[in-house]
Formats: structure tokens, C-alpha cells, sequence
């Protein structure tokens, strides 16, 4: 009886941990859209909000620059030491180095504007 009710207690115990590091925030897989500086942070009406990313120059990312909305739906993560932990649009500000990944179709004006899928918070 006592081996039955230690099975089971570890049983729930490596259910519990593989639920929890299957749910911990992590961006996606693939290269970023966009990397580079919050320029400008504008609250919205319809979405969260939108910001105004800039590159580098010379960056590898498909844009240099990116008019991003925020919306209920976008993954915002700051990474931390430990991996990544869930931020908001209100933490955003102008001069965070950030990733960016978008979802949906993008407008191909400069700077090109699309929704983001995921934010993650580098710097």
C-alpha cells in the first residue's frame, strides 16, 4: 500500500513538472522578422497598440524597419537569465532592443507594417 501511494504521489509529481516546462513561454523557433530598437511606442484603439521598430544597419533581418501592431493575440516575453517570462504592452519603451515576429499578410510600404505574432523584450 505504501509503494502503491508512492507511485502515485510521483506520478503526479512528473505529470505536474512535464505540464509546467511544456507551458513556460519560449518565442518561436524560427529567425525574427524584425530585430532591433522600439522607436516609437503609440496606445490603440482597436489593438493594444502599435510600435515603430528600427534595425541596425547591415542587419540579417528581412527589414530594417517595421510599423508593428500589438494585439490581445501577440506573445510579448522579456528574456530573462533563466529563459523567458511574459511582459505586457504597457512595459514596452522607446529604446528596448526587441524580436519581432510576424503573422498574417504585410503591408510592403517602408517601413513595411505588419501584426506581430511574438515580441520578445532582448535588451
Amino acid at each position: 500500500m505504501r509503494v502503491q501511494r508512492f507511485f502515485m504521489a510521483l506520478t503526479a509529481a512528473l505529470i505536474a513538472l512535464l505540464t509546467l516546462a511544456a507551458c513556460s513561454p519560449a518565442p518561436p523557433k524560427e529567425a525574427a522578422s524584425i530585430s532591433g530598437v522600439i522607436t516609437t511606442v503609440t496606445p490603440g484603439y482597436g489593438t493594444l497598440g502599435s510600435i515603430l521598430v528600427e534595425g541596425p544597419a547591415g542587419s540579417t533581418s528581412a527589414y530594417d524597419k517595421a510599423s508593428v501592431s500589438i494585439t490581445a493575440s501577440t506573445t510579448l516575453l522579456r528574456k530573462t537569465t533563466d529563459g523567458y517570462e511574459g511582459t505586457s504592452f504597457a512595459d514596452l519603451d522607446v529604446g528596448m532592443s526587441v524580436d519581432v515576429w510576424f503573422t498574417g499578410p504585410v503591408a510592403e510600404s517602408y517601413p513595411v507594417q505588419a501584426t506581430a505574432s511574438a515580441l520578445v523584450v532582448t535588451k
